[in-house]
């Protein structure tokens, strides 16, 4: 980034926290003492609230600083492969998942003919970005799309998740889904936030809240919705602006399934500090979509503005976590991240 965008960004972020109630001075040297004091960033400090707080409030944020050394090098090598996440944990998936074109077309065309409604996304992508829906129609209609795939982009191909009728009735365009956010502290696991996703329009059938996602907080104990629903772009919602179901107050289905199935999955991997569950609620219980070894943490904080790093901020500064992947591990289109062979 330009030193020209910086300042630009910089002085936009001092005008939008003033909101007419403090002066440019005292904003600008606040948030110059906050990227020095807490590496916090502009849209951090917008979206916290950070010009309205006091120190002792504002240290236990989890900032995109802290993001950085979620994942020590075991829960990179386990969740940056989708297939290869699967893999270590199938019994924990209950829907048909296959990775193309390496799988054969043959298998392909099984595979959709078995689940006519699938979600294509790249195995090492992030961020919702390169998520397709094919819907099958017939054979050649099943070859053309998987003449697309190219060997050197893996993609993961996943039977279409039926959700729950409550949660098809927010937003039914999307897989509407739950991040909760899970930490392991001496062979506990522990929830330390949720929030639920989900589309914010009628052509989005992703809930990313970087693809114009709707988030909302959710009670950890009980499933309830407690806030308006938000969006990235500061806009809050008291009802979802397509389908009008009211956020606050909304019980998401099979909530007890939910936390047991994000609890029993980090569990199975004790040598990950933390992770970020997206969990599709289904009639009959929950489906993990995603793991996310470094969960943004805006998703459970900025909705309701409340900082959840106190214990995981005080986990990091006695845990030396490495930077970088092992040179002798590369990628294998079959099983994902692994140790470099011979041949």
């Amino acid at each position: 980034m330009t030193l020209k965008r910086k300042l630009r960004i910089f002085r936009v972020t001092v005008h939008e926290a003033r909101n007419g109630k403090h002066s440019r001075i005292a904003v600008a040297l606040d948030l110059l003492y906050c990227k020095v004091r807490f590496h916090v960033t502009e849209d951090e400090y917008l979206k916290y609230n950070f010009y309205n707080l006091q120190d002792r409030y504002r240290k236990n944020f989890l900032l995109v600083y802290h993001q950085k050394k979620f994942g020590n090098i075991s829960a990179r090598f386990f969740t940056r492969s989708k297939y290869l996440f699967y893999k270590r944990i199938p019994d924990l998936y209950s829907r048909g998942m296959l990775l193309a074109p390496h799988c054969g077309e043959e298998a392909f065309l099984e595979f959709v003919r078995k689940y006519p409604k699938i979600i294509v996304k790249p195995d090492l992508g992030s961020l919702g970005k390169g998520i397709e829906l094919f819907q099958y129609t017939d054979d050649d209609a099943a070859k053309d799309f998987f003449k697309k795939f190219s060997m050197d982009v893996p993609m993961i191909c996943e039977e279409f998740v039926k959700q729950h009728k409550d949660m098809d009735a927010f937003h039914p365009y999307s897989v509407n889904t739950v991040r909760v956010v899970t930490i392991l502290d001496d062979g506990k696991v522990e929830v330390v936030g949720a929030a639920m996703k989900t589309g914010g329009a009628a052509d989005k059938f992703v809930d990313n809240m970087h693809s114009g996602g709707i988030g909302a907080q959710v009670d950890v104990e009980t499933g309830l919705l407690t806030t308006f629903g938000r969006d990235y772009q500061f806009k809050r919602f008291s009802h979802h602006p397509i389908t009008g179901v009211q956020f606050v107050g909304f019980q998401i289905p099979n909530w007890d399934k939910v936390i047991n199935l994000a609890t029993q999955a980090h569990k199975r991997l004790p040598q990950c500090l933390i992770f970020g569950w997206d969990i599709a609620i289904t009639e009959d219980g929950a489906e993990i979509i995603e793991a996310n070894n470094a969960p943004g943490p805006k998703l459970i904080q900025t909705m309701d503005q409340i900082p959840k790093g106190r214990k995981i901020i005080k986990m990091l500064k006695t845990i030396r976590v490495p930077q970088q992947y092992p040179k002798n591990h590369v990628y294998h289109p079959d099983y994902g991240f692994g140790e470099k062979t011979a041949d």
